[in-house]
């Protein structure tokens, strides 16, 4: 039978064919993917959600109170019955701090000078808690300076007060100084001095002068171009007063010895340090021309770090009144008696109008020292206090 398998050109065609298994092969393996465009995977971008977390999220449990008047009633009562009794105590205790204070500015002008005169009212006020009558007025006597005195310093004068203590008065004892009218929060008095000379450093002329905000402007240097140790308006305005070191008794009466250490906070000595000066390097300041009449030298040169007067005044007040420890007694009670205490005259204050000085004495209490603003500003707040729960109690019932 004839076909087209037996004719030979097909049956060769047919042969090389079948010849190519791997060609063949190779044509099945070819993927369709491999003809098809590569696709672009989008590049992942950093996300800026915060994370699924309840704190991210925000979705922690939370306490949403809502205010009535029976829950805000009470509130404002407890706030009341604290203010209230921490008022009250206070008020008391400071009621039962005893202080006396003698104004002496006019001591030199209006004090007898032979004999012994009574201070005038308006001069001195007391506050003896256990003798509300108690009425023995203090007294003065001035005693003209000495111009022969081999020192060579010339004071203005002593002022002598004597004074009763009607009894006795618990440690620890406080003698201050008070003044009054001496505006020292000046912006540029508060400013005028060096904290490296008050460091101890040997500090140059332009560390003390053209420091930005802190220099000792206009007090720098004197006629010979030394430097004024230490600098500034502060220092030069030192309160320079002096007091006994006890309170000397009259007649029978024990003299009450008194200490001007641990005067001052003991911060203090970490910031005033002995100077690194020279004696030839410095000069007195202007006002303290009376203590140091020559000038320095090497046995004399002032040191900051354990003057402790010096150190209390550096801190200047914020308030016009003020007052500034000088001596103290932390051992003995004050016994009840007539006291002597003899100060003298050098800080001017009647040249600014209104000043006044004045010696205080009074003792501590758990409290600190006699004042009644704290304790009324409690009582104030707790009827207050009181006076918002009325009112929310008649909004309330109305």
């Amino acid at each position: 039978m004839l076909t087209l398998k037996n004719v030979g050109v097909f049956r060769k065609k047919n042969k090389e064919y079948q010849e190519d298994p791997i060609e063949e092969a190779q044509d099945e393996d070819v993927d369709a993917s491999e003809f098809e465009d590569d696709e672009v995977q989008p590049k992942k971008q950093k996300s800026r959600r915060p994370k699924e977390t309840p704190f991210a999220q925000q979705r922690i449990a939370s306490v949403n109170p809502v205010f009535t008047p029976k829950s805000v009633l009470p509130i404002y009562l407890v706030i009341a019955t604290i203010f209230v009794i921490f008022g009250a105590v206070m008020l008391n205790i400071s009621s039962h701090i005893d202080d006396l204070t003698i104004y002496y500015e006019k001591c030199s002008s209006n004090a007898p000078t032979d004999a012994w005169g009574n201070v005038p009212s308006e001069h001195y006020f007391f506050n003896f808690h256990k003798n509300t009558s108690f009425d023995v007025a203090p007294q003065w006597r001035y005693t003209a300076a000495d111009d022969s005195d081999a020192s060579g310093s010339s004071e203005n004068g002593t002022c002598q007060l004597r004074f009763t203590i009607p009894y006795d008065i618990p440690n620890s004892v406080y003698v201050n100084y008070r003044i009054e009218n001496f505006y020292g929060n000046h912006r540029r008095y508060v400013q005028s001095f060096s904290e490296d000379q008050l460091n101890g450093k040997n500090a140059s002329l332009s560390v003390i002068k053209d420091t930005v905000g802190l220099n000792c402007k206009p007090l720098v240097t004197n006629g010979e171009g030394k430097h004024y140790y230490p600098c500034g308006l502060i220092a030069n305005a030192m309160f320079n007063d002096t007091f006994s070191m006890e309170l000397a008794g009259v007649g029978s009466t024990e003299s009450y010895n008194l200490t001007n250490q641990g005067i001052t906070w003991s911060q203090d000595k970490d910031r005033f340090k002995k100077t690194e000066y020279d004696a030839s390097q410095i000069a007195p300041p202007p006002n303290w021309v009376k203590k140091f009449p020559q000038g320095y030298n090497d046995s004399n040169i002032p040191d900051i770090h354990t003057w402790e007067e010096f150190q209390n005044w550096m801190r200047t007040p914020a308030l016009p009144k003020f007052s500034r420890l000088i001596r103290r007694n932390d051992h003995d009670d004050l016994p009840a008696g007539e006291y002597q205490i003899d100060i003298g005259l050098h800080w001017p204050v009647t040249e600014f109008k209104g000043g006044r000085k004045a010696v205080y004495i009074t003792h501590g209490s758990s409290i600190g020292g006699k004042n009644n603003f704290l304790g009324i500003v409690y009582l104030i707040g707790g009827c207050i206090s009181i006076a918002m729960a009325v009112v929310i109690l008649c909004t309330h019932l109305i």
